[in-house]
């Protein structure tokens, strides 16, 4: 199986190091550092973190040169991330409607003129079939939806024009979610700037939060620009806390969800007892909240903390306590539509379970999980196709039976 980590070569040559400068840093052998770049196998979850910052770039964006493997493409071996309709020159597709439209400044809505409360439907069935994880479906209806939001915009006057400006927002963040899903980092920074342009129009600051955490969601993943995602979420944070308490549920969800990005990004950067307040804090906002709520599509509640605290877990690298809070975990307590969340929580859990006793059978099994939960999920997520090709680099056929099937479905074996 020949492949190749490209981007994490290119990142190291960038910065001088030969692949002996780059293991001397990090204190192992060449050979590991060649198995690396060659997707032979995946660095240990204690070196990940040193590696990124070796490499000057985020966890997250480490994570997605782990994912960027290229390979021979003939029947019965992995091909790299090029291969899926939702990566790379495939996502160029999946996004295309989405990207004529972000370039088409004079454009008029292709068909009438919607009102505010089609809009509104139209807008809500959007975010209903991302949180479903029906990506494809909802990038197709996204373009015309947009349109449809920003004629609205337009046209509206007096007091519908806050109404008008707030379904725009609401359809700009659900573009963005999108976006970042796909990993299509760019679009999914510019459509949540548009999103904040809009909520500040409505004047509307929980929905101008979300549209924060969709920026700083898109520029964790952008090389270079790690500081300005830590310095949006810290300020969106310190803003909604200068407000002081409030029981808006709106506001109360937005700052929750800000708190859970901030705990999944300090627990990658190595600084558990920033995760752990920040979990918290959430925790008792979720309490104040009272149960599992979708206010402004954020899923946010109790059982959601929980699922986050899954992920800091998984992310700093304790597989352990991530698979022991994954055992109090109910997720039937979720609001119905959040299915892509149900199957997330499989996704991290697998990486757990790899993580944990390198058992590859259990690992597998909650991707198939994931799978029968949402399909989209294992087959778009970066996390998943990760574990995938980090499975197949070890297979063995006998105790996994089911993952060359997976992987088939998700497009990493021809």
């Amino acid at each position: 199986m020949a492949l190749k980590r490209h981007r994490l070569c290119q990142r190291r040559k960038a910065l001088g190091y030969s692949q002996e400068r780059l293991a001397d840093i990090l204190g192992v052998e060449r050979s590991t550092v060649v198995r690396w770049e060659n997707a032979e196998t995946d660095p240990q979850p204690w070196h990940r973190t040193r590696i990124a910052a070796a490499l000057g770039v985020t966890l997250e964006q480490f994570d997605d040169m782990l994912v960027d493997v290229s390979v021979a493409t003939h029947r019965g071996q992995a091909m790299g991330d090029e291969s899926h309709p939702a990566s790379s020159a495939a996502r160029t597709e999946l996004l295309k409607g989405l990207r004529i439209f972000l370039t088409s400044y004079l454009a008029t809505p292709a068909r009438p003129p919607q009102s505010l409360v089609e809009v509104r439907r139209s807008v809500g069935r959007v975010h209903n079939l991302y949180q479903r994880a029906s990506y494809t479906l909802a990038a197709r209806l996204l373009p015309d939806v947009l349109s449809q939001a920003t004629e609205l915009s337009r046209r509206s006057t007096g007091l519908h024009r806050g109404s008008a400006f707030r379904l725009l927002a609401a359809a700009y963040i659900a573009a963005s979610k999108l976006a970042a899903k796909v990993g299509d980092r760019d679009t999914a920074l510019l459509t949540a700037d548009r999103g904040s342009t809009a909520a500040r129009l409505a004047d509307d600051q929980a929905l101008a939060a979300v549209a924060a955490y969709q920026a700083a969601c898109a520029l964790m993943r952008l090389p270079g620009r790690a500081t300005e995602a830590e310095q949006v979420l810290w300020s969106s944070i310190d803003r909604l806390a200068s407000t002081g308490p409030t029981t808006d549920p709106d506001l109360l969800s937005a700052h929750g969800a800000l708190l859970l990005r901030a705990a999944i990004m300090t627990a990658g950067q190595g600084k558990p007892k920033d995760a752990a307040r920040f979990l918290a804090q959430a925790e008792g906002l979720a309490t104040t909240l009272g149960a599992d709520h979708n206010r402004l599509w954020t899923g946010f509640g109790p059982t959601n903390v929980v699922i986050h605290a899954v992920s800091a877990a998984v992310r700093a690298g304790n597989a352990d306590q991530a698979l022991e809070i994954g055992t109090r975990l109910d997720t039937s307590r979720l609001p119905t539509v959040l299915v892509g969340r149900r199957a997330q929580v499989h996704v991290d859990l697998a990486a757990a379970a790899l993580m944990s006793a390198g058992d590859r059978s259990i690992s597998v099994l909650h991707l198939l999980e994931a799978e029968r939960v949402a399909a989209e999920v294992v087959h778009t997520n970066v996390q998943a196709r990760t574990l995938l090709l980090d499975l197949l680099a070890k297979e063995r056929r006998v105790t996994t039976p089911g993952l060359r099937p997976l992987a088939e479905r998700a497009g990493l074996l021809a």
